[in-house]
């Protein structure tokens, strides 16, 4: 499993244009979910701020693992979207962009290591920075 860390707020707003960004969202269920640091409920949390500040989210999917290619083919972005606000780990944001040319991808999550578990004994042993 991949460990993150989650962007403040105020960095990822400062990504965005209230004008220019015509905003969907993506979010990991399965690695950042249990995280917590994205999940559906992370995911309208965010959307929910977003809209407050006057920024455009139009939508948003819930997928449950955005970083295998397979996993986009079923998604498809409305063609006034133009940014994808991702919810999940570098290798996500990456399937994303290589799925999406042109589309700005703005993370809200850095990637921190693995988490690795013993089926055995159920030990979890943290591989990465602990930033």
């Amino acid at each position: 499993m991949n460990r993150t860390r989650a962007v403040k707020y105020e960095a990822i707003a400062g990504q965005l244009d209230k004008e220019k960004d015509i905003i969907t969202m993506v979010s990991c269920n399965t690695c950042v979910r249990l995280a917590k640091t994205g999940g559906a409920a992370k995911m309208k949390e965010l959307a929910l701020q977003l809209r407050k500040d006057g920024f455009q989210v139009k939508d948003g999917f819930v997928i449950t693992l955005p970083c295998w290619d397979y996993s986009l083919d079923n998604v498809t972005l409305h063609p006034t979207i133009n940014t994808v606000v991702v919810m999940g780990c570098s290798c996500a944001c990456a399937n994303i962009a290589v799925h999406r040319p042109g589309v700005k991808i703005v993370p809200t999550v850095v990637d921190r290591g693995t988490v690795v578990e013993d089926l055995a004994t159920h030990k979890k042993s943290f591989r990465g920075t602990k930033r």
